[in-house]
């Protein structure tokens, strides 16, 4: 009798209710689901000892197995630990995971945060084997020119629950920034913001209004002035943003609109400066619900970057960074 060696997985919380075939594909990346399907028919793929339909959900504490063979031809590297260093990290637990980001570095896309980020959930997972599927990714906006706290999700049940209370408005995001002008007091701002495609700038900008328009998001933050300052004999505000919104560029759109463009902000008619950063913007503080499932503090804070601190301190004269 032939006997053949297979390969188990475990299921985890963070892979429930997912196709099976979805999940196969993960480990066989180059096969196509027509051949996906032949081995789950001649039981090369099992689920808990058995034969399984393509479509079949899969459950936690379910046991997937593989035939051994099937994975060898996988590349090596694959299966290999990678170390992966990562920004500072400011929480983290078995939901979330939040960093403290640097300057100039995008949030998605290729060889951006949330690739070192899932290379990292990845190198994680294989020595914990934690999830068979699970792929973290960030669970709000930050541009990349902007720094500071920037929230992964770390298990489903974490993304769910930041999301909906992000939508909910019950998670409050506090920023710092540098204002071209003089903030006399604080100001409440509600606005509606449209993203354009004007393929004549070389810049990708939205459009604020004061006014709704039929593809417009509105858009409501506060701007609070800490201290003042002057830049080269130019009147600057540092100020701190409550945002209760999360549209793209709302700070930046928003403080152009009312004639406070963030120092250095071209892209929204600011005055260009000659510095290591082209302006200063930094997400400083999450809020939390007192009481929610995840364990979180009521507030996580970031500290401003050197760079910043230093263009305040020696180019705008400022020392007060608190409200």
């Amino acid at each position: 009798m032939f006997f053949m060696d297979f390969v188990d997985f475990s299921v985890g919380k963070n892979d429930e209710d997912r196709r099976l075939d979805k999940v196969i594909r993960l480990f066989l990346k180059d096969a196509p689901l027509s051949q996906i399907y032949k081995l789950l028919r001649k039981g090369l793929i099992k689920v808990n000892q058995k034969k399984s339909n393509p479509d079949y959900r899969i459950q936690q504490n379910d046991v997937i197995s593989i035939a051994e063979f099937l994975l060898e031809n996988q590349e090596k590297s694959e299966h290999q630990i990678k170390k992966v260093v990562l920004p500072q990290i400011i929480f983290q637990n078995e939901h979330l995971l939040i960093l403290n980001k640097p300057y100039d570095i995008a949030v998605h896309g290729k060889e951006s945060l949330a690739e070192q980020v899932q290379a990292f959930y990845e190198s994680k997972n294989q020595q914990e084997n934690s999830s068979l599927s699970f792929k973290t990714g960030p669970l709000h906006r930050l541009d990349k020119k902007t720094t500071g706290l920037i929230a992964f999700s770390w298990s489903l049940e974490g993304a769910r629950w930041f999301s909906e209370n992000i939508k909910n408005h019950t998670i409050k995001k506090t920023y710092k920034t540098i204002l071209q002008g003089h903030l006399q007091k604080e100001e409440i701002w509600e606005d509606f913001i449209e993203e354009t495609h004007d393929n004549l700038s070389s810049f990708h900008t939205v459009k604020a209004s004061s006014t709704s328009s039929q593809n417009a998001k509105n858009a409501y933050s506060i701007f609070t002035p800490i201290s003042y300052g002057k830049y080269k004999g130019m009147d600057v505000t540092f100020a701190q943003v409550q945002i209760k919104t999360g549209r793209m560029h709302q700070i930046r759109a928003q403080s152009a609109l009312h004639n406070f463009p963030l120092l250095g902000d071209i892209a929204y008619n600011a005055k260009k400066i000659n510095e290591t950063c082209d302006l200063f913007l930094h997400a400083t503080k999450l809020e939390f619900p007192q009481e929610n499932p995840l364990n979180l503090p009521q507030e996580l804070s970031a500290p401003l970057p050197t760079k910043f601190l230093e263009f305040l301190t020696k180019s705008c004269d400022i020392t007060k960074f608190e409200v």
